[in-house]
């Protein structure tokens, strides 16, 4: 039993930042964060502009249809963004902002609390934490809580309108976040096995030579 016990000289104390603040990321990690910024990039793009369509043709809400080609356009503009700034917090940002304004807009004229599509507030701190770190991830994780929170309060409070998403749109709507989840969170996993192989070499390079 002895091989399963953990020696407490070499365990990390919890609330240790270790791999998300304390080591300083090299090129090759911030090359292989923006090569996720893209995929991310790619992989929602197309299903917020498959979104917009569904607000164009199947709902019959103009301005739900404007606020997703706006949301769609700067949510495109993320690697461009992080080009010109090399502000990975910047660009994934600008990313979530999009996503969440559109994802609020979208469930609020299509059931409200009740909408599914509100399930896509808690890939958000996860896109944030996999490009910066985990400060950032807890910020997202509060803001997405609180704005489900809040479309709580506006159907308690009847606020919220009668969906306008027809039979057709609903399906769609349901197959992209079966479809969008599995693609996401397969996706989110292989580049976080590799992302962890990064730090470790890092974290092991730079930890002082045990005696």
């Amino acid at each position: 039993m002895s091989e399963f016990l953990i020696d407490q000289k070499d365990s990390l104390p919890w609330g240790s930042h270790h791999f998300s603040v304390e080591i300083q990321e090299d090129n090759v990690v911030l090359q292989f964060k923006y090569r996720l910024l893209v995929f991310i990039t790619v992989v929602t793009g197309l299903l917020m502009w498959t979104y917009s369509l569904i607000s164009l043709f199947l709902i019959e809400v103009p301005d739900l249809a404007r606020i997703g080609v706006v949301c769609s356009v700067a949510h495109a503009f993320s690697p461009l963004l992080y080009r010109v700034t090399r502000s990975m917090k910047l660009a994934a940002y600008l990313m979530v902002t999009a996503g969440i304004i559109f994802q609020f807009s979208f469930s609020y004229f299509t059931g409200g609390f009740y909408s599914t599509t509100l399930v896509w507030f808690a890939i958000l701190p996860m896109i944030v934490g996999l490009l910066t770190n985990r400060m950032h991830a807890t910020i997202w994780t509060l803001i997405s809580a609180s704005a489900y929170v809040f479309m709580f309060w506006l159907q308690h409070s009847k606020l919220v309108p009668e969906s306008a998403l027809n039979d057709m749109g609903q399906t769609i709507a349901q197959f992209l976040i079966g479809l969008g989840l599995i693609s996401l969170v397969g996706g989110f996993t292989l580049f976080f096995l590799d992302l962890s192989y990064f730090y470790h070499k890092k974290a092991t390079a730079e930890s002082p030579t045990q005696a």
